[in-house]
């Protein structure tokens, strides 16, 4: 998170993590079974559905916060899928997408959960959750995947900054310790509560 307005290569790159994020998160959603929706996650209480209706919920949030000037306001609930899980996804995804490409969004502030935010840092929390998500999704209808390293990377630059702090408290699983010489993306899992 940097300090002040972001350059105009931190925008497109900001831009570039979310869409590549998002697409991650989509290859997983892709590979979800109708015999998947009711498994359970490594999430407490959420099945399938339920994920895939955060992140969706996440996406359409953006659309509203940085677009429209709305509240952050995130509670799920899976009937935003319908009847086309695959085409709720992407159409909320590519609308979030143009919101953030917007000149100037990234930089002005936005209500969210947590106070007002730079955009670029609502995007930020965005590039991880598609991320950290799309593996928890994977794993739920039992595929193993690997994080993109230089996502991965990007994040836990992101998060590094915050760890022990409130910021990850109620939002990820306590903290566990990666394995010596863990890749990148073995390392984002293993801060935000996950066991690769």
């Amino acid at each position: 998170m940097s300090p002040g307005p972001l350059t105009d290569g931190e925008r497109t790159d900001t831009v570039a993590a979310y869409t590549s994020a998002c697409a991650f998160f989509g290859q997983c959603l892709a590979e979800v079974t109708e015999l998947d929706w009711t498994a359970e996650t490594g999430c407490p209480d959420w099945d399938v559905r339920t994920l895939v209706a955060h992140v969706v919920t996440g996406e359409a949030l953006v659309t509203r916060v940085l677009r429209d000037g709305g509240a952050w306001e995130s509670q799920a609930d899976p009937s935003i899928l319908g009847l086309n899980p695959m085409a709720a996804w992407r159409g909320t995804v590519l609308a979030a997408i143009d919101s953030a490409s917007v000149d100037g969004v990234l930089d002005a502030m936005h209500p969210h959960a947590v106070g007002e935010l730079p955009g670029g840092v609502i995007i930020g929390f965005r590039v991880t959750e598609n991320l950290v998500h799309g593996w928890d999704l994977a794993r739920a209808c039992g595929t193993d995947i690997a994080l993109p390293e230089t996502l991965a990377e990007r994040c836990l630059d992101f998060w590094m900054p915050l760890a022990g702090s409130d910021a990850l408290s109620g939002h990820f699983g306590p903290t566990v310790m990666p394995p010596d010489g863990a890749s990148a993306g073995v390392r984002l899992l293993s801060l935000l509560g996950r066991t690769a």
